[in-house]
């Protein structure tokens, strides 16, 4: 997708492993929604915004030899990535091309169009979605899955740190411009693209029984990724993040109130068809 907002991750080497690294956490939840989704052997499906290639993958996998995936995304580096890892896993049903998907010209139009993490970065997701239906067939599925970063459905008085650190990083998405509670918002969004999304979609807040120190990594990586945003945005000052110790801190604290640090904030799938009777997207 065209970046619509501040993207506070960055496109270096460093982010795209970041990202590969991520898929170990999100692949299970994706494959969840793409069973859900209806997404099939033979399938010709479009990954929206596919950055380094994880979901791409998954789904070349899920089509199997009999189908195809094309993998769109506007960072040339990530798609670099993405091929040389098709490449490595021998994977011959999948191609990568540097597009923004509301203007990619899909000839046949396309199964399925799917993305992780993508629509929270756009200006209008309801108009991407919208632009994004126009490259699936009639009858046709549209999958997503978006984080919502405000989720209050636990609470965090006894972690003051961890809460802090939260606040923090949703500070520096707003101030990006990011959608940070987009996946609640997909099915309204879905509707009003035109879409017929399904009534149940799927929520989670990913944990790890028993590993804190890996929960406790992944949040301090993810801080680590976005300071210079933090200090440009004013948002915390270097010392006050002190990121060389925040792990540590964080584990102690954990230990302390013995609270199980989640691995990801709330992560919605929701998908939806593409109607097949001319009316709408």
């Amino acid at each position: 997708m065209t970046e619509d907002t501040d993207y506070v991750l960055g496109h270096d080497q460093r982010h795209y492993q970041q990202l590969i690294e991520q898929d170990e956490i999100l692949r299970p939840s994706t494959e969840r929604m793409l069973r859900a989704a209806g997404i099939h052997e033979g399938m010709r499906v479009l990954d929206v915004g596919c950055g380094v290639g994880n979901v791409t993958l998954q789904l070349s996998r899920f089509v199997g030899p009999k189908g195809s995936v094309v993998g769109v995304d506007v960072d040339s580096g990530a798609i670099d990535v993405a091929r040389g890892r098709a490449i490595t896993e021998g994977l011959t049903n999948c191609e990568f091309r540097v597009e923004d998907a509301r203007n990619y010209h899909a000839d046949p139009l396309f199964d399925a169009a799917v993305g992780r993490l993508v629509l929270m970065y756009t200006s209008d997701p309801t108009a991407a979605l919208k632009s994004i239906a126009e490259r699936v067939r009639p009858g046709g599925v549209v999958a997503f899955q978006e984080l919502d970063l405000e989720y209050a459905g636990m609470s965090w008085e006894s972690t003051p740190l961890f809460a802090q650190v939260r606040k923090m990083i949703v500070a520096a998405f707003k101030r990006s411009g990011a959608r940070t509670n987009l996946g609640t918002e997909l099915f309204e969004r879905m509707r009003d693209a035109g879409l017929e999304p399904d009534s149940s979609p799927i929520a989670e807040m990913l944990l790890r029984m028993g590993q804190s120190a890996f929960a406790a990594r992944r949040w301090v990586t993810s801080v680590r990724g976005m300071l210079p945003r933090v200090i440009d945005y004013g948002i915390a000052t270097e010392a006050q993040v002190d990121i060389d110790t925040l792990e540590r801190r964080l584990l102690e604290e954990a230990a302390r109130t013995g609270v199980v640090l989640p691995l990801w904030t709330l992560i919605v799938a929701q998908w939806a068809r593409k109607r097949d009777d001319g009316l709408g997207s």
